[in-house]
């Protein structure tokens, strides 16, 4: 397939990019676990901070909501313009209905650090967000009303289930060695629960993605990509897509995939179904 000259130059910046992250990572900055983990999070949230539209804010520390709480999070992206958070010493208090979605970036792969991820993203999904109905939620509904109206066949309403907070993670290293099956056999809990919704492998080009049913099964699936040099860049894809899939927007949605689909379109290399232990994000009209 022959690229444009758009995704060629976008093609460039993001490999360019991964070389640059490993680089920067690479910095003798101290021997200590905890400092170098902290230096590794500031290239990351600088990685974003420069990528995520202006709306967003890259920050580091702990999702509250009404009855449930996360564990410590590397990188919080949230909704600064319009929420509000509590700065604390050295990391802050995020509302979850602020909360787009929590990354957690390790140095190198290591099952006990995979199991350390688990354990996080499903401390995340148990947050329930209390929302209101959004704007789309009323449009959907005035839709229905009109589709009611329209076949003369009353309806009960609309079930809602919001999208959980995004959940992803990345290694930096290694990861080589390991097969989408040994992977997926490390997930004590239920994947519906504990796997992240995006999960990268930078040094090795493996891309996780997990995808949520359209229609009533109730099956989802994990799809498992090698990206080689543009894994930064279907990882990158992956997040702003999953961060805007749970925001209401007034302007015309953008898909950086679309730039980029000639790079990023590639069959996976496996895929893997599992079961939904919750509801699906989704709006369900209730017909009478």
């Amino acid at each position: 397939m022959t690229h444009s000259a758009t995704s060629i130059a976008i093609k460039s910046y993001f490999q360019a990019k991964r070389k640059e992250l490993m680089a920067l990572s690479e910095l003798p900055v101290c021997k200590h676990s905890g400092l170098i983990g902290g230096h590794r999070e500031q290239i990351y949230r600088a990685y974003l901070a420069d990528l995520l539209p202006h709306r967003y804010s890259v920050g580091r520390g702990m999702v509250y909501g009404m009855f449930h709480q996360s564990r410590e999070a590397d990188i919080v992206v949230w909704d600064s313009h319009t929420y509000p958070s509590l700065p604390l010493l050295d990391h802050s208090f995020f509302f979850a209905e602020s909360v787009k979605a929590v990354i957690e970036s390790k140095s190198n792969w290591r099952a006990d650090e995979f199991g350390d991820v688990l354990v996080k993203c499903k401390a995340v999904k148990d947050i329930v967000p209390t929302k209101e109905p959004s704007l789309a939620d009323e449009v959907a509904m005035l839709q229905l009303n009109v589709a009611s109206l329209k076949h003369g066949t009353p309806h009960d309403g609309m079930l809602i289930a919001n999208p959980h907070i995004g959940t992803t993670a990345m290694f930096l290293r290694g990861g080589s060695t390991v097969t989408p099956k040994q992977l997926i056999a490390l997930c004590a809990e239920d994947i519906d629960s504990s796997w992240p919704d995006v999960l990268l492998f930078l040094e090795t080009g493996l891309l996780v993605t997990k995808n949520y049913p359209t229609d009533e099964s109730n099956r989802g699936h994990l799809s498992f990509f090698n990206y080689g040099e543009n894994a930064l860049l279907a990882f990158s894809t992956a997040l702003l897509k999953l961060i805007e899939d749970r925001v209401v927007h007034s302007e015309s949605r953008f898909y950086l995939e679309q730039y980029a689909f000639q790079i990023l379109t590639k069959e996976p290399i496996f895929t893997s179904t599992f079961k939904l232990t919750r509801f699906a994000p989704g709006r369900v009209p209730l017909w009478g």
